[in-house]
């Protein structure tokens, strides 16, 4: 590094070489900004999360920081409830349904110690009731059929058939049980193992947990096919997609959300393709979703885009900060979104009606097509084209306003497939065709189970018995129509 002494030198001693090193350094400087410029957008990249980019949450990891608060008000206010806090305790069951009541009395009176006796009739005078619950001790119920040969006059030998519900040698509620902690919490075919062994003392191998996965595919097919025939009829569909593995090969599964049905797939395509296979070649309703090309190829009647990506990347725009435009501009756009949703959330609390909504909401979109319009040329490349993109999507961004029953993200797709996500991070996807059928169909039915408020387990035992008796399967599409 050259002192200033130096410096002094050479201009004065040989202003000719001091000329030619300023004209070398004035070269140097916009290839090195450039290069500044690239390493800071690739810092950026690299810094990115879930906050500011369509990074799942999952791929933050547990070193991740966490997302900055505003400050507290007091910061002598300590952690936990607050005094005044209403607490929510435990609802007591009651007494026609508790299973043992122990009655308590005291020995001797606290002031004077004199003996006391209990009441004749413990219904009789003050008491405070106070329950503990727990959970028996596990014993598995087993049944065995003993198949009884009778001899015919004619001299012929018959044997009773085994009941058809009783062939798999495992009763509807283990079975239930196992699809259950599978589909819904994610435990592995050799946890399943273990915990049978572990807590209900029931010896079972992979195989046959296999073999059970396997009879639950089955009997939820006519559920599964049920709510795929009714996607197309539903008025509001959101639809998202994620990676998947089978066999070695690189699949999509696929979600598809109304407001009591979801419907998973799994295919080796992520193109507009799959879309027509479940929801027909014209979808009639509001199709919601991310700006992901597909959808647009695919549905070309009203759509809600998915405001949460757009506002995810603004915030990846801020962050970078590569520019000037990309610092006003992010803030712009997302001040004005944040009114939006304020607005939304006031309807939506019934602090206002639609018609004000829309009225309300006028200026606010009128704002943000200025501000899209102003930087859609800007030299900043990020910025112009966030802005190109969001401007060609203009005509999807505003539905949520006039329609009801859509939201201005795809939320609720993005939530139902999350599980899916966290399940595919343990299985590390499926080795079959069989295997992509089961995790279809049991994310399908355990899924809408939870939208319509209904327990999974019940209904995979409904199901599973209806199956092994050769009745009709429970339907699940009775909320939804």
């Amino acid at each position: 590094m050259m002192t200033r002494e130096e410096a002094k030198a050479l201009v004065y001693g040989n202003p000719e070489a001091a000329i030619d090193l300023i004209v070398e350094l004035a070269g140097a400087v916009p290839s090195l900004q450039a290069k500044v410029s690239a390493l800071e957008r690739r810092v950026a990249l690299l810094t990115r999360d879930s906050s500011n980019s369509s990074k799942p949450p999952s791929s933050d990891g547990p070193a991740a920081k966490p997302q900055a608060r505003p400050p507290k008000k007091s910061r002598k206010r300590k952690r936990g409830g607050q005094p005044g806090h209403r607490g929510k305790n435990r609802d007591l069951i009651p007494v026609d349904e508790v299973d043992l009541v122990d009655e308590i009395v005291p020995v001797a009176c606290e002031r004077c110690h004199r003996p006391l006796a209990a009441p004749g009739n413990p219904e009789e005078g003050k008491y405070f009731r106070y329950q503990v619950v727990d959970i028996p001790e596990t014993k598995p119920l087993v049944t065995e059929y003993r198949l009884r040969c009778i001899r015919c006059e004619c001299g012929a030998e018959t044997w009773a058939e085994l009941p058809h519900n009783a062939r798999s040698g495992f009763g509807p509620r283990l079975t239930a049980f196992a699809a259950y902690l599978t589909a819904v919490h994610r435990v592995t075919r050799r946890g399943l193992v273990d915990i049978f062994k572990t807590i209900f003392g029931i010896d079972i191998s992979l195989g046959s947990v296999c073999n059970l996965h396997e009879e639950v595919s089955r009997a939820l097919e006519p559920s599964y096919e049920e709510i795929k025939k009714a996607l197309p009829q539903q008025k509001v569909v959101n639809v998202d997609e994620t990676g998947w593995r089978s066999t070695g090969r690189a699949m999509w599964l696929w979600i598809f959300v109304a407001p009591s049905l979801a419907f998973f797939t799994l295919f080796p395509s992520r193109g507009a393709q799959v879309l027509k296979g479940v929801l027909g070649d014209t979808f009639g309703g509001i199709l919601c979703s991310d700006r992901f090309s597909a959808y647009g190829s695919y549905h070309k009647g009203l759509r809600q885009v998915c405001w949460a990506h757009i506002i995810r990347e603004m915030k990846g725009i801020r962050h970078a900060c590569r520019s000037p435009d990309a610092v006003k501009f992010s803030r712009w756009m997302l001040s004005e979104v944040g009114r939006m949703f304020a607005l939304f959330n006031a309807f939506r609390s019934e602090h206002l009606d639609r018609k004000t909504l829309v009225l309300k909401s006028v200026p606010l979109r009128a704002r943000m097509s200025n501000c899209l319009q102003m930087y859609e040329l800007s030299k900043d490349p990020d910025v112009a084209r966030m802005a190109r993109g969001v401007l060609k999507y203009w005509d999807c961004l505003f539905t949520f306003l006039d329609h009801e029953g859509v939201q201005p993200t795809n939320n609720v797709a993005e939530r139902g497939i999350r599980p899916a996500v966290q399940w595919r991070k343990i299985c590390f996807g499926n080795q079959s065709h069989d295997g992509e059928l089961l995790t279809a169909r049991l994310l399908t039915v355990t899924r809408t189970c939870l939208l319509q408020r209904k327990s999974p387990f019940r209904y995979l035992v409904e199901a599973l018995n209806a199956y092994r008796s050769g009745l009709v399967h429970p339907s699940l599409l009775s909320v939804s129509r």
